[in-house]
């Protein structure tokens, strides 16, 4: 991987929006849903309760991740959305490089667990295992999915149980 990772800044919205659209756009799909969770996150998180990483080679940005503080059941967990990586730049390590350090830097604040909906098959590489096991739902992806996905930290406790609510819901 050449590229490094860094907490994102103002400046780099608009290259943050380039990457998210770029990545999760194909012949089939547009980038509509992604671009308004960034964007909706944005209009309600700000750091340091948002947590928000990228990825940039020198000259560009190449990668972002984001995790932002929402509700399970009444307290305060991270939930991650969307994981981007630029088109021209996936199977080079940048994707597992953000996860990683964004996993390190929650871990670092004493969250309890990350939440996300993805693939299981990208995401137990990481850690994280169906939240549904654990008493957390998401009710969007259903009762039992396996794509909505928990990676408990240090501070997780037993106790964090119920429907989970991304902050821009």
């Amino acid at each position: 991987m050449t590229a490094a990772i860094r907490l994102s800044r103002d400046a780099d919205a608009a290259l943050i929006l380039d990457v998210v659209e770029d990545a999760f756009s194909g012949p089939e799909r547009d980038a509509s849903e992604e671009i308004d969770i960034v964007r909706s996150t944005w209009a309600v998180c700000q750091p340091p309760r948002l947590l928000e990483l990228v990825a940039h080679d020198g000259r560009n940005v190449v990668g972002h991740v984001m995790a932002a503080p929402g509700l399970l059941g009444k307290r305060e967990v991270l939930g991650v959305a969307p994981l981007s990586v630029a088109p021209e730049r996936q199977g080079e390590g940048i994707g597992s490089a953000l996860m990683r350090a964004l996993i390190e830097r929650s871990a670092g604040q004493e969250k309890p667990m990350l939440l996300l909906l993805g693939d299981p098959r990208y995401y137990e590489r990481f850690g994280f295992e169906a939240a549904w096991p654990l008493g957390i739902t998401y009710p969007p992806a259903g009762r039992h999915s396996p794509n909505f996905m928990a990676r408990r930290l240090a501070a997780y406790d037993r106790s964090l149980r119920g429907e989970f609510r991304y902050c821009w819901e």
